[in-house]
């Protein structure tokens, strides 16, 4: 992934597409709105940084819409006479979508992350809990033997003494 540049509009606004937008892989895509799916979306509109589902499946986050350039609401000068875009316009548009739209949505998907990494770090610390619990019970029935406890659980003796550990520091 990288921040999108002032090129990648410009080039995005020659294709004639309707939606720049960013992939879950962290590609800049053109995306024409008749391939979004009509429910991901109110009003035929895809808005800027609003998440919409192509027809293909795949989720993808608006960075751009066409329209947007051409009525010059965002950037009324953002056009030559031509009908080109204005390199300084596109940089100047870059900036604000990285720092609007692509930072503080990919600060999202760190913090989800790192929650979702917490809750499974969570989980397997209380999986080794309960393994090492087990481990110790089954050592208590074998009177207190860890190598005859290591060979009827298939582990080394090594395992078992530092399973055996944990359960007590636990």
């Amino acid at each position: 992934m990288r921040p999108i540049t002032g090129t990648d509009i410009i080039d995005f606004y020659n294709t004639r597409y309707d939606l720049l937008a960013l992939t879950a892989t962290g590609e800049f895509d053109h995306i024409d709105l008749d391939t979004v799916a009509s429910s991901s979306y109110d009003d035929s509109r895809a808005t800027a940084y609003d998440y919409v589902t192509t027809e293909d499946g795949n989720e993808v986050q608006v960075l751009l819409q066409r329209e947007t350039v051409e009525a010059g609401d965002w950037f009324p000068d953002a056009l030559t006479d031509e009908g080109d875009l204005i390199p300084t316009a596109a940089d100047e548009m870059a900036d604000i979508i990285n720092q609007d739209g692509i930072l503080p949505s990919r600060t999202l998907k760190a913090i989800d992350a790192g929650k979702a990494w917490k809750a499974a770090d969570e989980a397997a610390q209380q999986a080794a809990a309960g393994r090492a619990a087990a481990v110790v019970e089954v050592v208590a029935y074998c009177g207190g033997n860890q190598s005859k406890a290591g060979r009827l659980l298939g582990l080394d003796q090594s395992t078992v003494n530092k399973l055996v550990a944990k359960h007590r520091r636990a």
